[in-house]
């Protein structure tokens, strides 16, 4: 392996998945510390410089601003082992990061259709679960809004203007680089977001239900049942662009391109 793939113990860097997702979990997917979302998995008893093996017991999720203190020296191991103890997002009950979003219209892929200039992109009853607002001063950023649910209709994601908050009761949030992946069971994917700043949202993958209407979508298209899953419509290669709405679902009906 590369230098500095491996300890001096030969202990590669890489930590077996099962091993990152009982990390994960116990931690409740987020810093111990400070309770932000975009996390590394460190090890600090001992540090992985004297590790001899991936143990999950010495390891903890800390976000990069609180690594970078572990690595200059200004936050003590101490610390660490009282907030590993007990966790920030554990007793906040989510873990929450701010997406950096831009100060230009934004444009969100969500599974085969494409969103731009559209102030709703998806409403289910008249209510809408993902939307963008215009900065309310000149300067700020636009302001992107939403819900996301598993497919048993329980909510796992809300982004609120812009910040946004995982669920520390779900089964497993990996956050690798700008993708945050929400899993409700070994290898059930319910949710994958890749955020692309400044201008770009990909929902990469989705399974939600919210009330009767049920999504299913994967990077090339998105399936709607609006009959409990009976049947489907399915949008693909869609390009929305300058609606208020994008696509409204309502109990037995989904249409696109309500201006």
């Amino acid at each position: 392996m590369k230098k500095g793939k491996v300890n001096r113990f030969g202990l590669p860097r890489y930590v077996p998945a099962d091993i990152a997702r009982e990390v994960r979990q116990r931690c409740g997917f987020g810093c111990v510390i400070c309770g932000k979302a975009f996390y590394d998995i460190e090890h600090f008893s001992p540090d992985f410089k004297d590790a001899t093996e991936h143990n999950p017991s010495g390891m903890t999720l800390l976000c990069m601003q609180c690594n970078q203190k572990r690595a200059r020296g200004t936050l003590s191991v101490e610390t660490v082992v009282r907030a590993n103890a007990s966790p920030k997002c554990l007793s906040d009950g989510f873990a929450s990061e701010i997406f950096d979003i831009g100060y230009e219209e934004l444009s969100i892929v969500f599974a085969g259709v494409t969103f731009k200039n559209c102030r709703n992109l998806i409403a289910i009853n008249n209510e809408p679960i993902l939307s963008i607002a215009r900065p309310i001063q000149h300067g700020m950023p636009f302001l992107l809004s939403g819900v996301f649910n598993d497919e048993s209709g329980r909510e796992i994601l809300r982004i609120n203007e812009n910040q946004f908050s995982v669920i520390s009761e779900s089964w497993d949030v990996e956050v690798k680089g700008c993708s945050i992946t929400v899993r409700s069971a070994l290898g059930d994917v319910q949710l994958v977001l890749r955020v692309v700043p400044p201008k770009l949202v990909v929902v990469e993958k989705i399974k939600m239900r919210f009330k009767s209407i049920f999504l299913d979508g994967n990077e090339d298209e998105l399936r709607i049942s609006t009959d409990w899953g009976k049947g489907w419509n399915k949008f693909y290669g869609c390009n929305l662009d300058g609606c208020e709405t994008g696509i409204a679902i309502n109990d037995g009906v989904a249409n696109d391109s309500t201006y």
